[in-house]
């Protein structure tokens, strides 16, 4: 070993290993700190706060077979996910701030893990900090931590790690019923990373390549068959489980229009992943260009982009299986076989929803972080000659530096659902689901105001014409349509609208199905006979297709109560509450039922149960049934 590697050696061997690794893990939480200022955005309104499965903990063995599939329950193909997000909501209730905060502590225990399997590796105090630091401030990390309904990929991060610090864990037992049970452990461990993610197996083979190309002298040896047979019957079995229930990998059926590889071809798909890689690449070692939304159109490989793109990865993983063959450079080839064989699931080899986004680097960005870390103390160890010791430290503190303060400024984009949606349009004008979406949040300011904003009401119009033009094949562009003009009182076109959004594969039917038993009640160029009983049969089917949606349950109701049908719409009211007890307007409704019938007493008590609740009610609702409430009161009230 030269003197300046034992100099710059010498910088870590001065910080006892558990404060360097506490050191470490306090950087990367601190980075995500203010995520929890943050609301709940993007995905969390209806994978957690409107997913009324996780109110329902005596169903949660349907995630085992194909009924919770059947149910439409959020997120059933990820049963890890759907379980740490029930014990979460049980445990810690809908403030925001509280699942942040779980977001961040997920992150932070990730990048302990990673710290713990590479020392468990025998590298060295500055190969396995500088790596940890700067996976824990990475700025592509910026959407996975500070989205709540992203846990998955931090979950198949953490439980993946796990599973290999407890399978290395088995190698160095002696013989006996403890190995056996550790490679058990790493076996579990695996198969909840995978049930968190599927893409978590990949994390087998990453192990299996680290333990052969051993570059800290680790070397794959017999007794480690236990844990290595441990990792792979874990992602095995998960792989089973999944196509048992869904006859495949993929969860999503072949008439999804979000499915580029289906409706656009292999060839020109992957031509566009060629492209979307390269540039993960670049955002992971200079982050720029970070964005909640991406337009990501199919290409052709006769476009210089996708040459150019193609013959930058072959040539690095062409430099990585060569020092992988000759044994030189371990490092290296662990870092460019590792982040290829790890970002092989997001390579679009198979239907993919979005042919990108910046979460699905998190568990790639592992070998990556490993890659440039130990470059930049590389770098800072030719420095030391020439400008002393401290400069073994500037490279890597000035990448530190630079991620963590842009991984701030990306997260931001994520304070709220406005700010969210905004920042998107800026950075992708051309996505229809961006235009769509801000249109419908401009929908829901215009609410019942019969005289609506004219300048709010132009902007909604135009961003759903926008996103109608954009992609007239999906669905949620024919939403945004629908619900304005239904705020406009333009039932037909509503009504016209909402079938085109069914008819598109709009992956949440309940919206529409509740949309339209609300409409069919409301048309009045319908003979009334024939509106209440579509306005039947569609709340009818949303509550059977979909029944742990609160918003189904809710809508049915209300239709319920307005036809009269008392007792089916209290017990739709109470599977309402049950499925989301924070909604406030099912609690004034089911009061409002309870007068209706004359049941003051029976008003009264209901109103009283839900008093704190009722404190974030609209106050104009919240005091037009509080005094319809003492009028039936004063009404019923004996004759003294």
């Amino acid at each position: 070993m030269s003197d300046t590697t034992e100099a710059t050696d010498d910088l870590w061997s001065r910080v006892p290993p558990r404060a360097l690794l506490l050191g470490v893990m306090l950087l990367s939480g601190l980075i995500y700190l203010p995520t929890l200022t943050f609301d709940l955005v993007y995905d969390d309104h209806w994978t957690i706060l409107a997913n009324g499965f996780l109110r329902s903990p005596d169903d949660l063995g349907l995630l085992l077979g194909p009924q919770a599939h059947a149910r439409h329950v959020p997120d059933a193909f990820r049963p890890t996910l759907v379980m740490f997000d029930m014990v979460s909501l049980q445990l810690l209730g809908v403030e925001p701030w509280r699942h942040h905060a779980v977001s961040v502590l997920l992150h932070v225990s990730v990048v302990g893990l990673l710290a713990a399997w590479l020392r468990g590796l025998g590298a060295p105090a500055r190969v396995w900090s500088s790596t940890a630091a700067l996976f824990g401030v990475m700025a592509i990390h910026a959407e996975p931590v500070s989205v709540v309904s992203f846990h998955e990929d931090l979950l198949a991060a953490g439980f993946g790690l796990a599973a290999l610090v407890v399978a290395d864990a088995a190698a160095r037992r002696q013989r006996g019923w403890s190995t056996v049970g550790l490679g058990v452990l790493a076996a579990g461990l695996m198969m909840l990373a995978a049930g968190a993610k599927l893409s978590a197996v990949t994390v087998v083979g990453f192990w299996f390549a680290a333990r052969w190309l051993a570059p800290w002298g680790r070397r794959l040896r017999w007794r480690d068959v236990v844990g290595g047979l441990g990792l792979t019957m874990g992602a095995v079995l998960v792989v089973v489980h999944r196509f048992s229930i869904h006859g495949g990998a993929s969860p999503y059926g072949s008439d999804d229009p979000r499915l580029v590889l289906l409706h656009a071809g292999p060839a020109a798909t992957l031509a566009r992943s060629a492209q979307i890689h390269l540039s993960y690449l670049q955002q992971m070692v200079l982050p720029f260009g970070l964005s909640p939304e991406y337009v990501a159109p199919p290409a052709h490989w006769s476009s210089a982009a996708t040459l150019a793109a193609a013959g930058s990865l072959v040539l690095l993983l062409g430099l990585g299986l060569a020092a992988a063959w000759r044994r030189r450079a371990p490092v290296l080839a662990l870092a460019v076989v590792g982040a290829v064989g790890l970002a092989l699931p997001t390579s679009n080899l198979w239907p993919m929803p979005n042919l990108r986004a910046d979460r699905f680097m998190y568990l790639p960005s592992i070998a990556v972080a490993l890659g440039v870390a130990v470059a930049l103390v590389e770098l800072g160890r030719r420095w030391t000659p020439r400008w002393g010791t401290p400069a073994a430290l500037a490279p890597l503190v000035v990448m530190l530096i630079l991620q963590g303060a842009l991984a701030q400024g990306a997260a931001t984009a994520f304070r709220s659902d406005t700010r969210l949606w905004d920042t998107a349009l800026r950075r992708a004008p051309g996505s229809a689901r961006a235009h769509a979406v801000r249109g419908q949040l401009f929908i829901t300011r215009l609410g019942d105001d019969p005289s609506p904003d004219p300048k709010i009401l132009n902007r909604a119009t135009t961003h759903c014409l926008i996103a109608q033009r954009l992609a007239p094949e999906q669905a949620l562009p024919w939403m945004c349509g629908a619900r304005l003009a239904a705020s406009q009182r333009d039932w037909e076109g509503a009504y016209t609208m909402f079938e085109r959004a069914r008819g598109r594969g709009l992956f949440r039917e309940d919206r529409v199905l509740a949309a339209l038993a609300q409409l069919s009640l409301d048309r009045p160029d319908r003979p009334h006979a024939a509106r209440m009983a579509a306005a039947r049969d569609f709340a009818n089917r949303a509550t059977t297709t979909y029944p742990y949606s609160a918003l189904a349950h809710a809508t049915s109701a209300r239709i319920h109560h307005r036809l009269g049908d008392a007792a089916v719409a209290r017990e739709l009211y109470a599977r309402a509450r049950k499925l989301r007890p924070e909604r406030w307007d099912v609690v004034l409704a089911g009061v409002e039922l309870e007068l209706d019938l004359g049941h003051a007493s029976a008003a009264r008590a209901a109103l009283a149960a839900h008093e704190d609740l009722l404190e974030a009610a609209d106050p104009a609702q919240r005091d037009h049934v509080r005094r319809r409430l003492h009028d039936a009161e004063q009404l019923w009230a004996p004759a003294r």
